[in-house]
């Protein structure tokens, strides 16, 4: 959903690279103008004229290694948001599948079970007078496995919290996440 960040790092890259040339640039024109055999009150005046220009170069070269470090620290963050991103899309992702998956595939069975069989899975509906004891009860499966009626409930809840996926990388999964009760790291 975010951009290629090698694209930021690369220009990150050039920056540093001319804020090095710069500074190469400044050390050379002051040591050759220190290094003329040129003596006078005007030679002292271009001296210090260069020197002037070197530290104004110096800090040009700064600027640029301030703009590199800005580039390289917005590339590691937008990365470091991308990660997070992608971690609660997993998180999230995983528990509104099986939400939906339940909800989805959920049914009631009505069955004679025993009385002293009844499962806290179970309603029971009715009670069958017989030899043994015993009672109609519901339960919820899915595919073939009980499932607690909370469980359905709380699969239900999510389903209607979250009843569109958000777009794989999209910054929507964070907040997935925290409606489904994660953490955000």
């Amino acid at each position: 959903m975010y951009g290629d960040m090698s694209v930021v790092r690369s220009d990150s890259a050039r920056l540093r690279a001319r804020g090095d040339d710069v500074r190469a640039r400044a050390l050379a024109i002051k040591a050759r103008a220190e290094s003329m055999n040129w003596n006078s009150v005007a030679a002292t005046a271009f001296r210090a004229e260069i020197g002037a220009t070197a530290d104004a170069l110096g800090r040009s070269a700064a600027a640029l290694d301030t703009a590199a470090d800005a580039l390289s620290n917005h590339a590691r963050s937008v990365d470091e948001v991308k990660a997070l991103i992608h971690q609660a899309q997993v998180w999230a992702g995983e528990r509104l599948d099986e939400a939906r998956s339940i909800v989805g595939n959920v049914v009631k069975v009505v069955q004679d079970v025993a009385e002293n069989a009844v499962t806290g899975f179970m309603t029971v509906l009715a009670s069958i007078p017989d030899q043994v004891k015993n009672v109609k009860v519901s339960v919820l499966q899915v595919f073939g496995v009980d499932v607690a009626p909370q469980t359905v409930a709380r699969a239900e809840d999510i389903v209607r919290a979250v009843p569109n996926r958000p777009v794989d990388g999209a910054r929507e999964w964070l907040d997935v996440q925290c409606t489904l009760g994660g953490a955000r790291r």
